[in-house]
């Protein structure tokens, strides 16, 4: 490689310094790619980082816009799968509609900047379809026998530049290099059948038609309809860190003994682990030990052994002086939790604690604790931030809902409204709803939208939901007993799921395509029942969260039953207390519901969790005592 540099000689003037960030972050990025791709093993040395940098990553002089956006979506498939495909194939692999949806998007909102002008992210999201949908459908197995024939035909469809073929061919010394000469020759090529058509007079067929282009589009209507050769989707799973770091989030797990009388002492060590800032599209990730020590106020008398699962904003929270307002019931089991605060009274909340545990008595108290580090670990986790999905499972703010009253759209529900679902018996009810999951105006994301049609082929229903909420399904026609409850992503042409039609009654249709779009506004409502008709289509309350990344894929059709059960005591609190629970709690329709108010929710449904343990740890103790009490007293007896 030291050949092609010329010692002391900067390039640097040549540099557009508007343009110098940009490049960095995209090299950065490359070279991360490579990482993942090649192992820590390639790279230990500097002579190894730079032989692959400068082989694989450096820009070459003026690169094609086509070859950046064919690059683009390469990568972001790559971080899908975890292992590269070339082109053409790539196109027909699984994950390529959201690489290829998200690169053009990226690049549509990039171009915008330079411009000077500002679009959302999502504007132009029907352009990016279409040119998506065309290269799908593209005969790829009939005319392209070398790869610059191809790029030749596919850059002019997707509207993205070529190399000005005049120009000499790049050196070929790199691997980058040898991807630049690639389309300066289909640059050529594509020169050369324009001018073939100019000065032979032959209308020369051009690679695609007007009414081929027509035909392309039409053809993905049928695309997969009922194709069992059509890979089943795998689910995109963010590892431990990267979700730790999307709900920017720090956990603390705790083990400790307290006595209190009056006044509460206690001594704990912490396993502290999260999210500790964002630095670009970069998350901050640390991990240690910590001992605090607390004391305070008790207005009971008791001893405990407490384990105590802590959720906190940020790492550094953890760390410090903070002081705690809570509670709990020890008989032989406990269960308890408190709030804590750069205050004990008016401050700013910076976690909760939930706990459980052995012990006897009650306490009710607050107090302060010191934290300090006994050691402390940090990794940057890169280019998460636009892995972490838009605010979960939900609905866009367009979906429409029936009431009592007719139609209404989602976007303007209350906790308390009545909508149309479905009961466990497949009967159709007006279902209350008790409380928001989610309710973000403003946010983008990408949702999958299910094309159905009725048996007869007169109706058609269309909904979008993003990809880990769930949705009844069947592979083949059954009951509504017989449907499993799966991830919208896992739905495929040729299944059926579950409508309601204009005479109001339930009946199952035929899914006769999918596709990724972008939409605005997430709302994810809950009913009592745990389920919801939106667009006229049958769907789950419930989407991914706690237990999907450990549930193995033959048992994850259970997880909503299992997640309804868990928000048993959200319910009650609606049962006691109506609307007025949820905004007490912060999880009513606002129009932006805060992070804080569906941490609530989930708060709920841990306190659920650990009441149950509680109950059966309590259930254990007690048979165990009673079966001590039968083996003294059987034999007297006798």
């Amino acid at each position: 490689k030291k050949a092609l540099f010329v010692k002391d000689e900067s390039a640097m003037h040549q540099v557009d310094p508007n343009q110098l960030e940009a490049e960095c972050d995209r090299a950065v990025y490359n070279m991360d790619i490579q990482f993942r791709l090649l192992g820590s093993d390639a790279l230990k040395t500097a002579e190894e980082f730079c032989a692959v940098f400068v082989d694989m990553v450096l820009p070459v002089d003026e690169e094609p816009e086509c070859m950046r956006f064919i690059e683009d979506i390469s990568m972001a498939h790559s971080e899908f799968l975890g292992t590269t495909h070339s082109w053409p194939a790539v196109i027909h692999k699984p994950h390529f509609e959201e690489a290829f949806m998200q690169a053009c998007l990226e690049n549509k909102k990039l171009e915008s900047e330079e411009d000077g002008t500002h679009i959302d992210y999502g504007d132009g999201a029907r352009d990016c379809q279409m040119k998506m949908n065309r290269l799908q459908a593209m005969p790829l197995d009939k005319h392209y026998k070398l790869l610059s024939k191809f790029f030749a035909d596919v850059c002019p469809m997707l509207g993205m530049e070529l190399p000005d073929h005049r120009k000499p061919t790049p050196l070929r010394k790199t691997s980058r290099g040898f991807k630049a000469a690639l389309f300066q020759r289909a640059a050529k090529i594509a020169a050369e059948n324009n001018m073939t058509n100019l000065t032979t007079g032959k209308k020369r067929k051009p690679a695609f038609s007007a009414l081929q282009v027509h035909l392309l589009d039409e053809a993905v209507a049928g695309k997969g309809g009922g194709d069992s050769r059509r890979r089943r989707r795998r689910r995109r799973r963010l590892n431990h860190k990267q979700s730790t770091c999307c709900d920017q989030a720090a956990r603390t797990y705790e083990v400790g003994l307290t006595a209190s009388a009056g006044v509460a002492v206690g001594y704990t060590q912490i396993g502290a682990e999260g999210y500790q800032r964002w630095r670009g599209n970069d998350c901050e990730y640390k991990w240690g030990v910590m001992g605090e020590a607390c004391v305070g106020v008790s207005m009971g008398v008791g001893v405990d052994v407490t384990v105590s699962v802590g959720f906190f904003n940020s790492y550094d929270d953890i760390k410090g002086r903070a002081y705690f307002l809570g509670g709990g019931v020890c008989f032989f089991g406990c269960a308890g939790g408190t709030t804590i605060g750069t205050q004990l009274v008016g401050g700013k909340e910076i976690g909760k604690t939930i706990d459980t545990g052995g012990g006897m008595g009650i306490d009710a108290g607050g107090g302060y604790c010191e934290a300090w580090q006994m050691s402390e670990h940090r990794e940057w986790i890169r280019r998460v931030k636009k892995k972490c999905p838009s605010g979960g499972g939900c609905f866009p703010g367009h979906a429409v809902v029936r009431t009592p009253g007719g139609l209404k759209p989602i976007s303007q529900l209350q906790v308390g409204d009545q909508v149309l679902s479905v009961d466990a018996a497949g009967k159709l009810i007006y279902d209350d709803i008790y409380f928001f999951g989610h309710a973000e105006r403003s946010a983008w994301a990408h949702f999958v939208n299910l094309k159905l049609q009725a048996p007869e082929g007169l109706l058609q229903w269309n909904l979008e939901l993003t990809p880990d909420h769930f949705i009844q399904m069947c592979q083949a026609n059954c009951s509504w007993e017989e449907s499993r409850t799966v991830p919208a992503e896992q739905v495929l042409p040729g299944h059926h799921v579950w409508v309601v039609t204009d005479s109001g009654r339930l009946e199952i249709a035929l899914v006769i395509s999918t596709q990724l779009v972008p939409g605005s506004g997430l709302y994810n409502p809950y009913t009592l029942t745990g389920n919801i008709v939106v667009n006229g289509v049958v769907a789950s309350s419930h989407s991914s969260w706690l237990l999907d990344a450990w549930m193995p894929l033959e048992f994850q059709h259970h997880l909503p039953a299992i997640y309804q059960q868990t928000f048993i005591l959200g319910r009650c609190l609606y049962h006691l207390f109506g609307p007025a629970a949820a905004d007490a709690i912060g999880v009513n329709n606002n129009g932006e519901l805060p992070k804080e108010a569906t941490s609530s929710a989930h708060l709920l449904a841990a306190v659920t969790i650990l009441a149950a343990a509680s109950q059966v740890l309590l259930s254990i103790a007690a048979v165990t005592a009673l079966s001590k009490w039968s083996w003294q007293r059987v034999p007297k007896m006798l």
